[in-house]
């Protein structure tokens, strides 16, 4: 059963380290890509009160305008750049953040703890229920929402206000969670 605790050292196990952004608001809207603004903007906050975090990399400037480490995306634009995913998918691709450019290949130690860095995927999953629906930046996963994402040699739509980033956005009726990694030069 997950709890406030399972549930930080599961997400502090897949996006502890490096520049990683967790974080899970409330699903009030239909449409929930404005949840999921909120959430990127800091305009909400966890309803369980559980651990996030935004360990994003200073920069010196506040680039969106909003001390965030995304811009505000029209509804339209941020629904655009997102791929919606299977579940399998986004396991992959909560446990490749942590590698070099997204890679789970480049995980230090990653043969090792590959095992558990995909339980600790699961059970942060888990907090979304059976029916959420998953979603990604990767290119990869455009039409292919089986896309192996564990390693993939992919473009990302750039959402941040960094060099690069990729993510993943997941969406349940009462809650959304955005999982990010971010690169700056």
């Amino acid at each position: 059963m997950l709890d406030s605790a399972s549930w930080k050292s599961a997400l502090l196990d897949v996006l502890g380290s490096g520049w990683t952004f967790a974080r899970v608001g409330p699903r009030r809207h239909e449409d929930w890509r404005r949840d999921v603004v909120a959430v990127m903007t800091l305009r909400a906050e966890d309803p369980r009160r559980w651990h996030g975090f935004d360990y994003a990399p200073e920069v010196g400037e506040d680039r969106s305008g909003i001390g965030a480490p995304f811009v505000r995306w029209p509804l339209d634009q941020l629904g655009a750049c997102l791929y919606e995913v299977r579940r399998a998918s986004a396991e992959q691709m909560l446990v490749a953040l942590q590698g070099e450019l997204y890679q789970a290949s480049r995980i230090p130690d990653f043969d090792r703890r590959r095992d558990g860095l995909f339980r600790s995927a699961r059970q942060v999953l888990s907090r979304f229920g059976p029916r959420a629906r998953y979603f990604t930046n990767a290119s990869e996963a455009r039409g292919h929402p089986d896309a192996c994402l564990l390693d993939a040699d992919t473009a990302w739509e750039c959402l941040s206000v960094f060099t690069t980033d990729c993510g993943l956005v997941a969406v349940s009726d009462t809650e959304v969670g955005v999982f990010w990694a971010f690169w700056e030069d």
